[in-house]
């Protein structure tokens, strides 16, 4: 994942803050001539040495949840699958400097000057600059053939990458939006990076956010 970084960063940058819509940038690759139909049977597999193997499962059940909603069949073990899926996710971190506005030297005046009343007012303003941490969410998903010609783990035939920006490190909740974003092109293929707005009040982020 480090080759995206710098690109998962600066695109998150503009997605960071507190708005109730969300901008998931998403990019996808695929070997398919057309979108992946209905109803394949996919295997959601999960990294037996991932860091948090309880955040990884609850991710895991998500997905099986949208592919289901989707018209796909989600099973249970791999040999009974048509594709196997695999995904990451995680946090970057960088730090940006910006400027706050700031009023001084005082903080309000009011009187006559040069023998008219000149009103109140605020002295002048300045700009001070600041540290902010921007947090990157990123989800790598990868899609396997799993049928009897062609069982190769090293050759996906669909590749989603997907970024989101915030001011907090919080991934059980931006892995919901990334989720949402990469379903929303799922065996497709994007052929650049595209933006999408995904509202807090959406019925896909309600439904994920009440799984556990």
């Amino acid at each position: 994942m480090n080759r995206y970084v710098v690109v998962l960063i600066l695109v998150a940058v503009a997605g960071a803050g507190c708005a109730p819509t969300h901008r998931v940038h998403v990019n996808t690759f695929s070997e398919f001539r057309e979108p992946l139909a209905a109803p394949a049977s996919i295997y959601v597999a999960t990294d037996p040495n991932s860091r948090n193997p309880i955040l990884a499962g609850a991710i895991a059940a998500r997905i099986g949840a949208l592919l289901e909603e989707r018209g796909y069949t989600p099973v249970e073990r791999p040999e009974d699958a048509d594709y196997v899926l695999t995904f990451r996710a995680g946090i970057d971190s960088t730090r940006v400097m910006d400027y706050m506005p700031v009023t001084r030297p005082f903080g309000a005046f009011h009187g006559f000057y040069g023998g008219r009343f000149r009103g109140f007012g605020y002295g002048y303003t300045t700009y001070v600059p600041y540290i902010e941490t921007v947090y990157a969410h990123w989800m790598d998903m990868r899609l396997f053939a799993q049928t009897e010609q062609v069982r190769d783990r090293t050759r996906p035939v669909w590749i989603g990458e997907a970024v989101t920006g915030r001011s907090d490190p919080e991934l059980r909740d931006s892995s919901n939006f990334l989720l949402v974003g990469l379903m929303e092109y799922f065996g497709t293929d994007t052929r650049q990076w595209v933006t999408l707005r995904v509202r807090r009040d959406d019925p896909r982020i309600l439904g994920l956010a009440a799984m556990r």
